[in-house]
């Protein structure tokens, strides 16, 4: 095949795509939830068994190091867990007001941006075509709300 017939059936594949997203979002959504709810319980199996692991290898280090009881090793490996986990945390906390700035600064400029935009846009249209453009949002919207339910 060349790839004139390959643009052709990614086009025909694409503008079916699209069809289907617009008739049938409900099952679009359900569709996307459940695939991020499968890769969810696949990164929590993945962190438990990373922390079955570890929690082993600590024991096994623990017990042949000091020659100690199950239970008190255990013990051991609690505190050592507990500390790595409580010293990531601290980490995280200080590092998150940084993120937050950040996001909000870059929200904030992509906001207006995009409001500026859109006020030059608007401003740019004539009367007739600000009456079009409002006319045929409210007829899409319409359609959309009353056909999807």
């Amino acid at each position: 095949m060349n790839s004139l017939n390959y643009q052709k059936i990614f086009r025909g594949l694409a503008a079916l795509g699209i069809l289907i997203i617009l008739l049938l979002p409900h099952l679009v959504f359900e569709l996307i939830a459940e695939g991020l709810h499968i890769l969810l319980e696949l990164i929590v199996e993945l962190g438990h068994i990373i922390f079955e692991w570890v929690e082993i290898s600590l024991d096994t280090v623990i017990e042949l190091l000091f020659e100690t009881e199950l239970h008190d090793t255990q013990i051991i490996v609690f505190y050592i867990i507990m500390s790595a986990v409580c010293f990531a945390l601290y980490r995280l906390c200080l590092r998150i007001p940084r993120f937050l700035r950040l996001c909000y600064t870059q929200l904030t400029a992509f906001f207006l941006r995009q409001k500026n935009r859109l006020t030059l846009h608007w401003q740019s249209l004539t009367l007739i075509n600000k009456i079009k453009l409002v006319t045929i949002t409210v007829i899409i919207s319409f359609l959309y709300i009353s056909l999807s339910f």
